[in-house]
């Protein structure tokens, strides 16, 4: 993927922070500039509370923007001290960001784009697919969850192209894993994109199924960060590459969070896996 700015950090004003299903959040930020430059598939850094504790900032995966309002959007789940602290935070406060961060989807010349989205993962993909519309694509979506009440934006993507929904238990659509829909849908029919994200496992599935049919995927990774800069070296993955090893280590945070399905290793070769050191590029 090309890669973006690194981002600058921003005040922000909290515009909204509400919750849409238990431990799970939607949070408006106001933010002019960063509105301005942030592209489906980026990510901020988000300072959770404005003293020394936590220190660390917390990633966020981008869900809407709003331009002309200068506001942005992104859906989280309380999973531990920072997001607890986060989901706290009240509408008139000021919060501090740095962003843009990490590289975004691109739609390229594709006519025909598949998305697929497994729980939280379904959030920030509408903005891309909201963008696919708005440049007279065709959109085909297939989101899974734990159970309906977590199908999040499911209505907003009903109203972009078809959808195929599934769950782990069977609340609402088929009860299934996401990838059944997807397999299913492309023995029949044709996409010139597909792009995803979700949980690991999800997307290591999602890869090999478009492996075998020939489908250019993106996929936007979840990892543990630090920095969100590329400093701290604490979400590197194994990508492929012409090196003695068959891979070199990069940063999702600079150098994704979006690569290409065909570029990634899931799981590192057995005889390199022990090795110290990293080859990040």
């Amino acid at each position: 993927m090309a890669k973006e700015n690194i981002g600058k950090v921003l005040g922000a004003e909290i515009v909204d922070n509400k919750i849409l299903v238990p431990y799970v959040y939607q949070l408006t930020i106001k933010v002019a500039k960063l509105a301005s430059e942030i592209k489906p598939g980026q990510f901020i850094m988000i300072k959770v509370a404005p003293g020394l504790e936590p220190t660390l900032r917390r990633p966020f995966s981008l869900h809407r923007v709003d331009k002309e309002t200068g506001t942005v959007q992104i859906i989280y789940q309380v999973v531990g001290k920072g997001t607890e602290i986060l989901s706290r935070r009240k509408p008139g406060e000021e919060i501090e960001i740095l962003g843009p961060l990490g590289n975004g989807f691109d739609l390229g010349e594709a006519e025909r784009i598949g998305f697929v989205g497994g729980g939280m993962g379904i959030a920030p993909l509408l903005a891309v697919a909201e963008q696919a519309v708005q440049e007279g694509k065709e959109v085909v979506s297939f989101l899974g969850a734990k159970t309906g009440d977590y199908l999040l934006v499911k209505k907003e993507f009903a109203r972009l192209g078809k959808i195929f929904i599934v769950t782990d238990d069977g609340s609402v659509g088929e009860k299934a894993l996401v990838s059944k829909p997807l397999e299913k849908y492309l023995k029949h029919h044709d996409l010139d994109l597909l792009l995803a994200c979700g949980p690991t496992p999800m997307l290591k599935a999602l890869a090999a199924i478009v492996g075998a049919h020939g489908v250019k995927t993106q996929l936007s990774l979840e990892q543990r960060m630090g920095c969100g800069i590329g400093a701290c070296l604490g979400c590197v993955v194994p990508i492929k590459a012409d090196t003695p090893e068959g891979f070199v280590y990069k940063r999702v945070c600079s150098d994704g969070p979006v690569f290409w399905a065909d570029e990634i290793l899931f799981e590192v070769p057995k005889a390199t896996e022990k090795q110290g050191g990293c080859s990040c590029g």
